[in-house]
């Protein structure tokens, strides 16, 4: 049969547009790469809210304790020490882990009780065997400037080569997360090609020593700066869990059994371009502060971001 391609140009040009009508739609499903499950796109604004303190050249990691104090710290090789701020930049407090070092504290996170979690376990080269998270009590209720931590230790159960091949490279632990008495840790992807990938791995929160395991992984993208996770948080009240990247936050929520990949997902995007976000903590239910590092002699900067669909 002869196909009259004038008789069908007209349907042509109607799917031409619908197809273009339907790719263009901010808030429309697309299917995840890997995960099976729709991914909502949404874009919202960030709104710079101050510089930290001259301290914090180098923040990678914050937890809130209200809507004007945050605890952060520094990035590898610094001081092993937390620092408390207010919004607006100001210095309130330093407080010393004295049997702690700082060989890559990357991001924070906290319980319901308080106690504050650091993350050593930045490992950039993924050759590292000495990973461990330091726990302290509520800061807020420790008297001085100084405090001994618990320590857990802990392996990766998958890594068996220190490092392993550039093709799998993705042992680098940026960010956790507290919740139902364990911490979920999230890889930042190193490997060569990159894959986009992040893995979650999950360990008691108790000290002594354990094998961190592999629970599931999830591809973001395929770009650097936009797959690799630099923090992590969790709203304990609606157990909405955020990851974060230089240019975007994932949020999980309704999430069977802590298998947060399996639920409702949220790509937020930024619609500008800031530093290298480094820290995510919630305020309340919809508000989150992040951090960014400094560069050079400038102190890193203190944004505000809100999730919900009044945006800044």
């Amino acid at each position: 049969m002869r196909f009259d391609r004038n008789k069908y140009l007209p349907y042509c040009f109607v799917l031409t547009i619908t197809l273009f009508h339907t790719g263009c739609t901010k808030d429309s499903p697309i299917p995840s790469n890997d995960n099976h499950q729709d991914v909502l796109i949404k874009y919202i604004n960030i709104k710079y809210v101050s510089l930290l303190p001259s301290v914090l050249k180098e923040s990678s990691g914050i937890v809130v304790s209200s809507s004007n104090r945050i605890w952060s710290h520094n990035d590898s090789g610094n001081s092993n020490q937390l620092f408390l701020t207010d919004s607006t930049g100001n210095l309130i407090r330093t407080l010393t882990i004295s049997n702690a070092q700082n060989v890559d504290w990357e991001d924070v996170c906290a319980d319901p009780q308080g106690r504050i979690y650091i993350n050593d376990a930045g490992n950039n080269n993924n050759n590292r065997t000495n990973l461990c998270i330091y726990r302290i009590s509520d800061p807020n209720d420790i008297e001085g400037n100084t405090v001994n931590a618990d320590v857990i230790s802990f392996t990766l159960e998958d890594q068996t080569e220190f490092p392993p091949p550039s093709t799998d490279r993705n042992y680098d632990i940026e960010a956790v997360a507290w919740k139902s008495d364990s911490i979920y840790m999230f890889t930042k992807d190193r490997s060569i090609p990159l894959t986009g990938f992040t893995k979650m791995y999950s360990i008691p929160a108790t000290p002594g020593n354990h094998v961190a395991k592999l629970i599931d992984s999830y591809q973001i993208d395929g770009d650097a700066n936009e797959s690799r996770v630099t923090a992590a948080d969790i709203n304990h009240l609606t157990g909405e869990l955020v990851l974060l990247t230089r240019t975007r936050i994932i949020s999980f929520k309704d999430y069977p059994n802590n298998l947060f990949f399996k639920g409702d997902i949220i790509d937020y995007k930024f619609t500008s371009a800031i530093g290298q976000a480094e820290a995510i903590g919630f305020i309340d239910y919809q508000n989150l502060f992040i951090t960014e590092e400094g560069s050079g002699n400038t102190s890193g900067k203190l944004y505000r971001v809100n999730l919900s669909t009044s945006l800044y």
